[in-house]
């Protein structure tokens, strides 16, 4: 088959074009793969869990704080009626009683100080460690939606570039003769369809050719498609 050096270039032309759309294709597989960000969701779905953990814990303790808060109150009002009573009582027996009830509240008001005193240093613990899961999953929640922004970002560029690629090509390939096309496709169904002979070597499959074949290619015409006698490469001279 005949193809003037215009057409030739043409041709090669085309098979770069293919090669970088390939390449952009792959490109755009492999950013916008979801795997890649597995552990980063995964370390997510971890902090999540332990936040509502946390956050279940700090709930169980305040209510415990409260529960603990109210029980200290009706002792300290039940002290103060009982103050209240001894003073205006005039029975030395009831007296006795009274200050045997107010001996009896005095240790209950302590153990309930000491109860409260021990929760609230659990609650500061509980509270501390929640807000430590918090802020990680802050952190990871942020940096997760940085690098999913920027990953999106970049998909739009490269479909952006592969549209103007596939533009490039669909105006090359109109420059082609039908005949130039068929041949065409049917070197790139079988490989690298077009590639410049650098010496004796074939820039589709990069093996050299032997003195007889490399002979044979260089005595034929400018016009004269030219192939890789290994890979069937139309080799431009």
């Amino acid at each position: 088959m005949k193809a003037t050096a215009a057409e030739q270039l043409d041709l090669l032309s085309l098979a770069n074009l293919e090669a970088e759309i390939a390449r952009t294709r792959r490109a755009i597989s492999e950013v916008a793969n979801p795997a890649q960000y597995a552990t980063e969701r995964a370390a997510q779905l971890e902090l999540a869990s332990k936040l509502i953990d946390a956050r279940n814990d700090l709930d169980s303790i305040e209510l415990e704080l409260k529960r603990a808060e109210a029980d200290l109150h009706l002792v300290e009002e039940r002290i103060k009626k009982d103050n209240q009573r001894l003073v205006n009582t005039n029975s030395p027996k009831d007296a006795q009683g009274i200050q045997s009830e107010l001996v009896s509240l005095a240790a209950r008001k302590s153990d309930l100080e000491d109860a409260e005193l021990f929760i609230l240093e659990r609650k500061e613990i509980a509270q501390s460690s929640f807000e430590t899961i918090a802020q990680q999953k802050h952190l990871i929640d942020a940096d997760l939606e940085v690098a999913i922004s920027a990953n999106e970002q970049q998909v739009l560029k490269l479909r952006s570039g592969l549209d103007l690629q596939e533009q490039d090509k669909a105006q090359q390939a109109a420059r082609l003769s039908p005949e130039l096309l068929k041949l065409f496709a049917q070197k790139a169904s079988r490989g690298i369809p077009v590639a410049r002979l650098i010496g004796r070597e074939c820039g589709a499959c990069r093996i050299s050719m032997g003195a007889s074949a490399y002979a044979e290619v260089t005595a034929l015409a400018s016009d004269e498609i030219a192939t890789c006698p290994e890979c069937q490469a139309v080799l431009v001279r």
